[in-house]
């Protein structure tokens, strides 16, 4: 009875904390959210607020109800609120170098055949056909934009959905292109797609060796979950000094200490992609229309 009053003391405990951290944080508004480009995205992100705070209510009480620790239960309940971010991350890292790499495809497709059409709308649509998957929605609500609208308004609602400073560069490119203020737009065209791919390199350089330290700290803390769980279950007695006031004083700091390598070690895989050289200000991006 006592662990069961110990285990809901420390899921009401952890509760509260994670309320706390959440209204701390804030709930990004609807118009701060970027747009995504397939369903499953958006499903993905829309499931992920509810997922989170039930896995780290969980967490929680099986930690308290384990040991009877609120310390650990409070560890485990910041852990499962932390873990779907530590494997989303490289996710993340994946998706971002797929949607450059489909932009400098895109990109050199409407170079390409704009130097064999009449015009640049019909080269949007020629593309649209065949663009990469990532980025082929966009791109075919382009084209069809293109022929209800300006141009320079598709090409805005364009970067709006893209929301990506490489999209941005395109649109620029385009835009100048479509009011005859451009040189050269294959050119143009041309030294963006080849600077994105560069990047893209960069970033497959980088990710390669990371990956042996990745590997290392996901075995690291594999062991380090097992043996403290076995030590839970089997070995009773060798842990109880972690019972006392000063034992969870103790506990707090060695799971404070693994909790703030784990997330230093995410923010760290982090790539941070290149700002926006439109909208940079929070209003409608608008080209001119000359």
């Amino acid at each position: 009875m006592t662990m069961l009053v110990g285990a809901l003391l420390g899921t009401a405990m952890g509760c509260g904390a994670f309320g706390a951290l959440i209204g701390w944080r804030g709930v990004p508004q609807r118009s701060e959210v970027r747009s995504l480009g397939t369903r499953t995205q958006r499903q993905q992100h829309a499931i992920a607020p509810v997922l989170r705070p039930i896995a780290a209510i969980a967490s929680a009480a099986v930690a308290i109800g384990a040991t009877g620790w609120p310390v650990a239960g409070f560890i485990a309940g910041i852990a499962g609120f932390a873990m779907p971010t530590a494997f989303k991350a490289k996710m993340d890292r994946n998706r971002e170098i797929d949607r450059m790499t489909a932009l400098a495809t895109w990109i050199e497709m409407v170079r390409d055949t704009a130097s064999a059409t009449s015009g640049l709308i019909e080269a949007l649509k020629t593309t649209a056909v065949s663009a990469p998957t990532v980025v082929r929605v966009p791109v075919r609500q382009l084209a069809a934009r293109a022929e209800r609208e300006s141009l320079p308004k598709a090409l805005a609602k364009f970067a709006e959905e893209m929301d990506h400073a490489v999209a941005d560069s395109i649109v620029a490119t385009l835009g100048l292109a479509a009011a005859n203020q451009i040189g050269s737009l294959q050119e143009h065209l041309a030294e963006i797609a080849e600077s994105t791919r560069q990047e893209v390199s960069m970033r497959l350089r980088i990710e390669t060796s990371r990956a042996r330290q990745f590997t290392s700290a996901r075995f690291i803390a594999s062991i380090v979950a097992i043996f403290s769980a076995g030590m839970v279950l089997f070995s009773r007695p060798y842990l109880s000094p972690f019972d006392t006031l000063l034992g969870q004083v103790i506990l707090a700091i060695i799971g404070g200490l693994f909790l703030g390598s784990g997330i230093a070690l995410v923010r760290m895989s982090r790539f941070n992609s290149p700002p926006r050289i439109l909208n940079l200000t929070g209003t409608p991006i608008t080209i001119d229309e000359r």
